[in-house]
Parts: structure tokens; sequence; C-alpha cells
């Protein structure tokens, strides 16, 4: 029996993908290993959204090489898809594939052909037909209801990476909800890269609020949970699903990106900070305890001081849980790459820094509400102080004492105090 590991950088989307490359390998009679056990054949799922990233992907190929020198390596990803070339020049890769071609890995692998083969993404018009039976070494499924990007931010090489957006059928996400539920799954997060636009692409036409319609009523057992969401595709119609709904996690990320017009002019971004303001603010009137994340880039071409003090100040009124603060790389490719006054990299880590330390506050703040309440946690694995660490319907890590549970089982515990990364609680 051939062994294999897959090791996976970046998105959700592409952990769901390797989940499922890993469901093809299983039926095949390849045993999975850890990365670190040198396998005899290695998949790695790369990401492209930073320079960094890019890098990373490239140590993980030496890598492999190092642990075993024999090793066959199949290269596939966002990276991949973008620089096919570049990643075929690297010792030990056998197969460079696009991500369309995620769904052909067996054929790749049974048939003698070229050693690249990344198709055009951009024509593709169904999302990739993949599945999986279960998460390895997660309590939390994540279920993909949606690829490819039709927003063209100047700064993203996303929609140059997965094509135009996508949709899953609803009927196909409702049977993978179900057997994923059946497996013991207490918790299904929806994922895709804008998900926003889910149904746009399917006849007749749907949304997003219609697919989780459609879960309420055909699917039960487990909670759902949004992926990302593009600010102005939060609507009311979708923010009252999820205020009427138990079962919805009260937790929306809500890419921002800056916290000034003009800036976001610039990234193609099509709100203003008005406009994010009031729809946080609805999500607060509506949904009490609900759970915000943001995503902001430091640096962007041509931010001044200025601007920089300005994004810190208006996600100082927000009343958000967290932050992804990314320092600006440029893509290759992107319009952002090429735009006069391009922030040297020191000083955009340092206002990132900065982001980093306002987003610390910010999360402390929001922890410490809890305190004395109870809250859903779906637990995930024991600690070396042998508590169990899970996550509560807010995105929030909870650690809780006691033998009691068992990984996947979603428990009500009373939270009984906070530290500087998570929260303390009780079985209830």
């Amino acid at each position: 029996m051939s062994c294999v590991s897959i090791v996976t950088l970046g998105c959700k989307a592409n952990q769901f993908e390797s989940a499922a490359m890993e469901r093809m390998l299983r039926e095949q009679g390849y045993q999975i290993v850890p990365f670190e056990q040198g396998a005899e054949l290695v998949i790695v799922n790369t990401c492209t959204v930073t320079s960094a990233t890019d890098a990373q992907s490239r140590k993980l190929v030496r890598r492999a090489r190092r642990l075993n020198g024999q090793c066959r390596i199949v290269v596939t990803g966002c990276y991949a898809q973008i620089q096919p070339q570049q990643i075929a020049e690297l010792p030990g890769v056998m197969y460079v594939i696009g991500n369309s071609e995620k769904q052909d890995l067996i054929d790749i692998l049974c048939q003698e052909g070229p050693q690249v083969q990344v198709g055009d993404i951009a024509s593709q018009q169904q999302c990739p037909d993949l599945k999986i039976a279960s998460f390895s070494e997660h309590s939390r499924a994540f279920v993909q209801i949606q690829s490819g990007c039709n927003a063209f931010c100047s700064y993203c090489i996303i929609p140059y990476a997965r094509g135009r957006s996508r949709s899953v059928n609803t009927s196909a996400v409702v049977d993978q909800v179900n057997q994923l539920v059946a497996a013991g799954y207490r918790e299904v997060v929806l994922t895709g890269i804008h998900i926003g636009n889910y149904g746009q692409d399917l006849t007749p036409q749907c949304t997003l609020t219609d697919l989780l319609n459609a879960l309420l009523t055909q699917t039960d057992g487990c909670r759902i949970r949004l992926g990302s969401i593009e600010p102005q595709e939060v609507n009311e119609a979708l923010i009252d699903c999820v205020q009427h709904s138990s079962r919805i996690c009260p937790h929306f990320h809500i890419p921002l990106q800056s916290g000034c017009d003009d800036v976001l002019q610039q990234m193609n971004r099509h709100y203003s900070i008005r406009q994010f303001h009031d729809t946080v603010e609805l999500l607060c009137q509506k949904i009490p305890r609900v759970s915000i994340g943001i995503d902001v880039i430091s640096g962007f071409p041509g931010e001044t001081e200025a601007q920089h003090r300005q994004t810190c100040e208006f996600i100082s009124s927000l009343p958000v849980h967290y932050l992804h603060v990314f320092p600006f790389s440029a893509r290759p490719g992107t319009p952002a790459a090429t735009m006069p006054d391009q922030i040297p990299g020191d000083i955009a880590k340092q206002r990132a820094a900065e982001l980093r330390v306002l987003a610390e506050e910010k999360a402390s703040q929001y922890r410490e509400q809890f305190i004395g309440r109870l809250v859903d946690v779906v637990l995930e694995s024991r600690t070396k102080n042998n508590q169990w660490q899970g996550t509560s319907a807010e995105y929030l890590t909870v650690l809780v004492a006691g033998e009691q549970g068992a990984a996947g089982e979603l428990v009500s515990v009373e939270i009984v105090g906070a530290s500087q990364n998570f929260l303390v609680g009780t079985l209830s």
C-alpha cells in the first residue's frame, strides 16, 4: 500500500479540497500519513495570496525531498495555477496541476501525462465536482458551496487563480451536509471564494439566504457557520435569517481592508466606510453578542500615514471581535502591483503591528462580556493540560475542564474566565 501525505496552505476552500483529494486517495487504497513521516507521494496544496505563501510552498517542496529523497511530489492550488512553470522547475516535482484538475487527481496519477496540467480556469463554467466524507483531525467540517470570484479587487490575484464565480447546486450542498451530519459532525462551515455571490450563476438563480433556508429545512443535527462574506452582500434578508435561527452561528467575517474611502476606491472595493459602519451597526442591533471579524491590509500603495491613522480610528469605533491583518504584498499581474507610491515593506509591517495591537484589545473586550454566560461549544481536542479545547458559536476558543465529553460533541459551557487568547469554562 502506497503512503501519501497532503499538506495544505491557505484558505478554508483549500482545506476542503485537500479533504476531497484525501477521500479520493483513500478510496484507491492509499494510506494517509503525516508529512513528517516522509511519504512516497506528497501533495502540496498551495496558496498565492502573498509572496510569503509562495515562498512557503517552495519550502514545503524542498522539505518533502529532504524527508524522502525518492518521493513523488504533486503541487496544486493557487500558486500552481498562477506560476506552474516556476514550480515545475523545482527538483522532485512530478506533476503541477491546476485548481480545476484537483478533481482528476487519480486519473493524473495513473497516467503518464505531461508534467504541467493546468487548464484555463477562466473558461470554467462549473464548480469542481469534489465531495468529502470526513475532515481529518477536525471536529468541524467545511463544505464548499462556491468557487471563483468576480470582484477583481486591484490587489488580489485570486480571481486569476480561481476563475469566475461558480456555485454548487443547492441539492448537492444539502446532500453533502446530511452526509457529514450522519458521520457525526455537529458544525459545518460554508466555504468558497465569494460566497455572497452564491447562486447567481445557477438556473434558476438563488441567493445565499435561499441556500441557508434550504439547509435549515432539509438538514438537522448541526449548526451552520458562514465563511467570509463581502460587506455589501450582508443584506437584511441574510441578517434576518441568522437572527431567527438558533442553528446559524452568530458570526460574520467581513473584509474591510481599509478605513479610508480613498484607499477603498484604489482597491476597487465597492462600498464606503459609512456603509460598512451601518452594516456592522445593523448586525449588532439585530443579533445580540454577534461576533464580527474583519480583514485589513496595511501599506497599500499610496496609503499615507494620515490614512493609516484614519483606519485605526475607524476600527477602534467598530464593535468587532477580531482582525486579520496583512501587510500589502504586490502580486504580479494585478493593478496594485504597478501602482505608484509603493509603501516600503518595513513601514507596511510597522503599520500591521499597530493594527495587531488594536486587534488584541478588541478581542479581549469581546471575550470579557461572556464571563458568567452559557455558550455552545463544539469540542475538538485535548490540550496538554488534559482540558477540552473547542469553538463556540461566536468563533471563540474555549477551554473546558473535566473528563466528560467527546471530540465533535456539541455541549453547553458556562464561562468562568477569560485570558488573552481564549475563554475558560465548565460543562453546564
